[in-house]
């Protein structure tokens, strides 16, 4: 398959922005050089009030393949936009549909190499990108976790961050959840699962929560190691009141049979036996 060809595929590229007018034009720079054809880009201005909507207006309209432009008079949080986007008329016109920070910066790439893992692993849900610091470049600031332990799931899970990136996760590998800067979604796997849960407003862990459903649901949860995003920031952030409050949420939300379900998928035990070092994490 020639996934530059006019017949490739259908994606949507679906990106929401509060606030970040200084941050969201290197994000777009990056997604216009996208090397793929068959592809449309929806911005959503989630109540900005930092002259984004203007920003957004001034786009020219062949920027992309195909754009359309959401304006919201009010911040309705991270899961609301998602929501917001993925009902908007037309999604069901697309086989892939790609969540995009607004604070990232991609290679060409990104998109095809994504794609290629998705037409090789029909169970994959969700393929996501490995996210390098952008002021640390080779440094990993988030590779996908895994759970190891049912009983307290939430505090046993093998995760790596913030270590140097000397190819280590290169490799397309299986997940239990990711960090959603940059995630290509299957339609079929959005349309099994359901939209993302609100009760994780105003933002922070809706991501995890959507794809330890996917696994739920016999979905796989891909990282690919040759896709590199540059995240320019960590939004909230470990000691903010969203973080705690959201993080009790999802802990509360799965239970201990749940996170065996996801365990028993061997995940992790494939994972920490193709990678001896990781244990000792």
């Amino acid at each position: 398959m020639h996934l530059e060809a006019v017949n490739a595929p259908r994606v949507h590229v679906l990106l929401y922005t509060h606030n970040r007018v200084s941050e969201i034009g290197n994000t777009i720079a990056a997604l216009r050089a996208t090397k793929y054809a068959n592809y449309k880009v929806y911005l959503l201005n989630n109540g900005s009030t930092d002259g984004t909507k203007e920003y957004f207006d001034s786009l020219p309209p062949d920027i992309f393949p195909e754009l359309e432009i959401v304006h919201l008079p009010i911040n309705i949080g991270s899961p609301g936009a998602r929501n917001w986007l993925l009902a908007l008329p037309g999604q069901d016109d697309c086989e892939f549909l790609a969540f995009f920070d607004d604070d990232v910066r991609v290679r060409p790439d990104w998109l095809i190499k994504m794609l290629e893992a998705m037409i090789d692993y029909p169970r994959a849900g969700v393929v996501g990108a490995k996210v390098l610091n952008h002021s640390l470049p080779k440094v990993v600031q988030h590779s996908g976790a895994l759970l190891t332990q049912a009983k307290d799931w939430i505090n046993h899970v093998a995760l790596w961050s913030n270590e140097p990136d000397q190819g280590q996760f290169d490799a397309l590998s299986e997940r239990d959840y990711l960090m959603g800067c940059v995630m290509l979604y299957r339609m079929d796997s959005i349309r099994d699962v359901g939209s993302f849960d609100i009760q994780f407003s105003p933002t922070q862990f809706e991501d995890v929560d959507h794809h330890l459903r996917l696994r739920l649901k016999g979905w796989k949860v891909l990282l690919h190691g040759g896709v590199e995003a540059w995240h320019q920031r960590i939004s909230g952030g470990k000691q903010s009141p969203g973080h705690t409050a959201n993080r009790y949420k999802l802990q509360m939300k799965y239970s201990e049979y749940q996170a065996q379900q996801i365990i028993d998928q061997g995940a992790a035990l494939d994972f920490l036996e193709k990678h001896p070092w990781a244990r000792q994490r």
